[in-house]
């Protein structure tokens, strides 16, 4: 099997894998529970560990260790491609941290939160996390990092869809308020 088929075959596994999380335990958790159940949050933790390992696949075995392993990329690639690498897991991490674990992972939903990043977006973890993946692709730039890319952002949306689908449920107007005054990402706010 070559390394474009089973590249092919491991990231259907993953968009898969993915997709029955969050429509299936998220979703199912939400619903029942009004927040994700500790076994569920290992699930998309796990996911996400999936995701971000992920490049293993494709790019050179020193990948990691970006300040030491040659780029693919001319000079000012691999200044862009660090500097989205490390202002985006500062950044993304940081988010986390403002916002606290619990409510990170869905354990805790008790309030609409629109301090601090989420003033700006309401997904700075997932808009930053975006830009360490995207800083890798800058790196070493191929159609495995842009499939990679394209499937972790399938993957990140569709989380946050269930995750605004619960907040909708739980929050009602609050929530709705807040999206019109916050955007999802970047750009113009809307309903979610």
């Amino acid at each position: 099997m070559t390394p474009t088929i089973q590249y092919i075959i491991l990231l259907s596994v993953l968009l898969a894998a993915g997709l029955a999380i969050f429509r299936g335990p998220v979703r199912s958790d939400y619903r029942g529970f009004g927040r994700l159940r500790t076994r569920t949050g290992f699930l998309e933790w796990a996911l996400a560990l999936a995701i971000f390992a992920f490049p293993y696949l494709f790019n050179p075995p020193c990948w990691a260790l970006v300040w030491s392993c040659p780029a693919s990329t001319p000079t000012w690639g691999r200044v862009v491609g660090l500097l989205l690498i490390a202002g985006g897991g500062l950044l993304s991490f940081g988010s986390m941290g403002w916002l606290g674990l619990k409510r990170s992972t869905g354990l805790q939903v008790n309030v609409v939160f629109d301090r601090g990043p989420y003033r700006w977006t309401r997904n700075p973890q997932v808009l930053f996390g975006m830009g360490m993946i995207l800083g890798v692709v800058c790196l070493w730039p191929s159609v495995y990092a842009l499939g990679w890319l394209a499937a972790t952002l399938a993957l990140f949306h569709t989380m946050v869809l269930m995750e605004e689908e619960h907040l909708t449920r739980v929050h009602g107007d609050a929530y709705r308020d807040y999206c019109r005054r916050v955007p999802r990402y970047l750009g113009k706010a809307g309903t979610p």
